[in-house]
């Protein structure tokens, strides 16, 4: 079979991408580079993250290419077009050896490979605060129910400084190790809590937790694109993070990092498939390099499916450098609108910011708002706390139903915060209109109208 290779499409690309170069970020970039519903406000890229135009063009371009010729695609050159993107991703988070790192379909993957992977013991302890991600949360209760390993919770609350963080996690874990027969295996920490939206001060997490004897997994679903991340100087043991969410690389494609002195202890891919070698088939690899080499083809290809979104890192990147002026000015602006619209939405609902000093949790593009809304059943106007739960839900269904937007906010230790996403198709503007609508919709709360049965939408 003949490959026709047509660089004057990929040349006509780059042309035009240079051409919209000039567009200005907020709402003017979301109606030239994306492709957003015109009843919908985007006011929680968080959540699942969106491509621009041109990427979804790219994505099923590969779609179509795949469909014209399964066979050669897929059999034949898959591992050669997906190495060059894997690299793009190890090139990002700095990551020192291109095979530690390797793609998987979203960050609760890869976590749950470390968890199902790991050859538990009697008296292994997992460790985790009380903001640890639900998913993840879920497999450690898995992990507890069939391994017999116990999880301890740190009951940090946030907004907490620095210091009283790392201070707890690193006591925790002494008072763990120095109980006999138990010890911490596993240490969990983020580089941004996903609710409400924190930044966590990780690079000082890990080593310290890396000192009291645990192999520590960091769940940077909010990480790349979102922060600057440099695996060469973190180090963890094991590093997730979703490059669907903040990279404009097309859903679901996750990097899975394992560093070098850990890769024995991942034996297989999930779910496990035709490149796993079982123990008597791991002698015939003599070499290191050959033994990483066959580990990252295990999650190269762990059963048919469509990987094509792993092949759109340079497309993303490229929308990223030539069209928005790179990481630093994309960073840049999201947190900034993030920040000053918190401002703005705390002073029209007539609350607060989630903040602390000497805390590193507002240095990313999250913001979390208050919302005017009490527990209790003591006064008129108070959410009883038996319906306190509905909140979210009923405010998530009537935002959109009724005014096209999706006001993600959680209840955290007796009040509702709203997270504002940042992000260089929003401006300011865009979120005072969702604090109108979000204030509204709290003086309904409090009328009770959350109890009522809402259909889904």
């Amino acid at each position: 079979m003949t490959i026709i290779h047509h660089p004057e499409d990929k040349d006509r690309a780059a042309a035009k991408m240079i051409s919209d170069s000039e567009v200005p970020f907020g709402a003017a970039m979301r109606e030239t580079h994306f492709a957003f519903d015109p009843h919908y406000t985007p006011l929680n890229h968080g959540s699942y993250g969106t491509v621009p135009a041109i990427v979804r063009r790219t994505h099923e371009a590969l779609r179509a290419k795949v469909d014209a010729a399964p066979d050669p695609f897929i059999a034949l050159e898959w591992h050669d077009r997906l190495a060059p993107q894997r690299a793009l991703a190890a090139e990002i988070l700095r990551c020192p050896h291109p095979d530690e790192l390797m793609f998987v379909p979203n960050a609760t993957t890869g976590s749950d490979t470390v968890l199902k992977n790991l050859d538990w013991q009697e008296g292994d302890v997992m460790l985790c605060y009380e903001l640890t991600y639900g998913a993840l949360c879920r497999g450690l209760s898995w992990i507890e129910e069939t391994r017999g390993v116990a999880v301890h919770v740190v009951q940090v609350g946030w907004p907490a400084s620095d210091d009283e963080i790392v201070r707890a996690m690193v006591d925790a874990a002494r008072h763990i190790n120095a109980e006999p027969g138990r010890r911490v295996r596993l240490a969990i920490v983020d580089t941004i809590v996903s609710l409400p939206g924190v930044r966590v001060p990780f690079e000082r997490l890990v080593p310290a937790l890396q000192a009291e004897g645990a192999l520590v997994l960091v769940d940077g679903a909010h990480g790349i694109g979102h922060i600057d991340i440099d695996l060469s100087v973190l180090k963890p043991d094991f590093f997730v993070s979703n490059l669907h969410k903040w990279l404009f690389v097309p859903r679901g494609c996750a990097a899975f990092y394992v560093h070098r002195r850990n890769s024995h202890l991942i034996r297989t891919s999930l779910p496990t498939s035709h490149r796993f070698r079982p123990r008597n088939m791991l002698g015939e690899l003599t070499n290191e390099d050959d033994k990483q080499a066959a580990l990252v083809k295990q999650f190269d290809d762990p059963g048919t499916d469509d990987r094509t979104a792993w092949l759109c890192v340079q497309a993303a990147l490229d929308f990223r450098n030539k069209v928005c002026g790179g990481e630093a000015a994309i960073q840049a602006y999201s947190r900034d609108v993030a920040q000053r619209s918190a401002s703005v939405v705390a002073e029209i609902l007539g609350t607060d910011i989630m903040d602390c000093a000497g805390s590193c949790l507002r240095e990313c593009l999250f913001a979390n708002v208050r919302l005017p809304l009490e527990i209790g059943n003591d006064a008129p106007g108070k959410v009883d706390p038996a319906h306190a739960e509905k909140v979210t839900d009923w405010l998530k269904t009537i935002g959109i139903r009724e005014s096209g937007m999706f006001f993600q906010t959680v209840l955290y230790r007796g009040a509702w915060w709203w997270r504002l996403s940042g992000m260089i198709y929003v401006e300011v503007e865009d979120f005072k209109r969702g604090a109108e609508v979000l204030k509204g919709l709290c003086e309904r709360v409090r009328k009770g109208e959350h109890t009522q049965i809402v259909a889904p939408y």
